[in-house]
């Protein structure tokens, strides 16, 4: 029987032919690592879903916008037809004025609430608002086309939900007059685009501030209860804007339009975080329209978030993208063992190998839903790593390929843990390992046959 061309080209037992071979199976591989992708995506999602029902019964992601001062008025504007001619209609709206100076603190209370393995953070805020006003100077540059009704002012605050306050809003003016808040729901009596209503995102209440003699400086004090999870912010709601922040959970981190003044550093009680906004950061005029209604400053705030339960998958999923890597990186100090002991492991016993640390990602992830990254981490690495030590030492009948084998994959496995854990230089890590692992193939692999013709000779 004549010999086949091509395989006297590649002899059996050739180191190269196995290479190709290994390599072929490091990416078939990647469907089942594709498979856990999509779990894990589902699993985002479905983490996502709950948390935020969770947090809607808390109260969601609440917004507070310091007191304000809306005045109505009443105005008229020139329209031109299609004809060209003049037609003057009455207007009519309110205006809202920022304090001079504004003060807001916070106490927040925060804790966690779980359905099944999900979790959110849920939290207690007890706010404190002072601010300053001087509505004549504020509204001494409006056109004098409006007319501006003082005796039917109000001021005014808002909530995103209005559901999570726990305690009636009390005014307090600095001549010792208290007023009760009362919902209210529209900004403008003439145009919707104003309406203060729970589909634009807030929800205002207010108190009357009836100017019997004109306009005149006075402050106000008050203080609200809300309810809230996963994030709580301040709006700037004066020209010069101050805000603290403070709560009993470190895991927090300062959020919103504005920068904090320092970063935030967590303490061992908890966090603090404070904000000093003037006029000019702000963007916002002494008196405003308010166009848009009070919805749209809430772009304009000072945030404290917390670490969203969907964030523990964060690192699963950074592990399951290196996947591939260090699939091969195994495979290949599997297969420069086998150039230099002269053992064989068959094509299967790489799929069983692959097919292990393909289910070190499902367990990585089965995991962390209950205890957390690091310790889920730890856990899946060391039954793995003594699984795969245990198979090769099995598979060599020698204890010491065993001991080899813990020792490499322990090493390995906590690379790919630092490598996890640096974040902003995961990339660059991920090159140099893979880098150097190609470089140590090459040095140990110098002198390897690898089209196996002195085997083949020998034979």
């Amino acid at each position: 029987m004549s010999e086949n061309p091509i395989a006297s080209l590649i002899p059996r037992g050739s180191v190269g032919l196995k290479l190709l071979l290994v390599c072929l199976l490091v990416f078939a591989m990647g469907i089942p690592l594709l498979a856990v992708g999509l779990i894990l995506h589902d699993r985002q999602i479905r983490a996502e879903q709950v948390t935020n029902e969770i947090g809607a019964r808390a109260g969601g992601q609440q917004v507070v916008g310091g007191p304000m001062l809306v005045v109505p008025y009443d105005g008229s504007r020139t329209i031109v037809d299609a004809a060209g001619v003049e037609h003057v209609t009455p207007t009519h709206g309110n205006y809202v004025i920022f304090a001079k100076a504004g003060r807001a603190q916070a106490e927040l209370a925060v804790s966690e609430r779980r359905r099944g393995i999900y979790r959110a953070a849920v939290y207690q805020a007890t706010t404190a608002f002072h601010a300053e006003f001087d509505p004549a100077q504020a509204a001494a540059h409006i056109d004098a086309a409006y007319r501006l009704n003082w005796a039917a002012a109000r001021v005014v605050m808002f909530v995103r939900d209005s559901r999570a306050v726990s305690d009636a809003a009390e005014f307090r003016f600095g001549d010792g007059r208290t007023a009760t808040a009362a919902p209210f729901a529209d900004l403008s009596t003439a145009n919707a685009q104003y309406r203060m209503a729970e589909d634009n995102g807030v929800q205002a209440f207010a108190a009357p501030l009836a100017f019997a003699n004109g306009p005149q400086p006075f402050s106000v004090d008050t203080r609200l209860t809300v309810g809230g999870a996963q994030r709580f912010a301040f709006t700037a709601f004066a020209q010069n804007t101050t805000a603290q922040i403070k709560g009993n959970r470190r895991d927090a981190s300062a959020q919103g339009y504005f920068q904090s003044v320092e970063p935030l550093q967590p303490g061992a009680h908890g966090f603090d975080a404070g904000w000093n906004v003037p006029l000019v950061a702000g963007g916002a005029e002494a008196a405003d329209l308010g166009e848009g209604g009070l919805a749209g400053l809430t772009v304009r705030d000072m945030a404290i978030g917390f670490v969203a339960p969907d964030n523990l998958y964060v690192g699963v999923a950074r592990a399951v993208s290196y996947g591939i890597l260090f699939i091969g990186l195994v495979f290949l100090a599997t297969l420069i063992f086998e150039a230099v002991s002269g053992k064989r492991a068959h094509p299967a016993q790489y799929i069983l190998v692959g097919l292990t640390q393909c289910v070190f990602y499902l367990l990585l992830l089965s995991i962390t839903e209950i205890l957390g990254f690091d310790q889920a981490f730890a856990i899946a690495a060391a039954a793995t790593i003594l699984l795969l030590a245990y198979y090769a030492g099995a598979s060599a009948r020698e204890v010491s390929v065993g001991l080899t084998a813990f020792a490499g994959l322990s090493a390995l496995y906590g690379a790919m843990y630092v490598l996890l854990t640096l974040e902003d230089f995961a990339l660059l890590a991920g090159s140099l390992v893979a880098f150097i692992a190609i470089a140590a193939t090459m040095i140990a692999t110098r002198r390897i046959d690898w089209y196996g013709r002195a085997s083949a000779r020998a034979a």
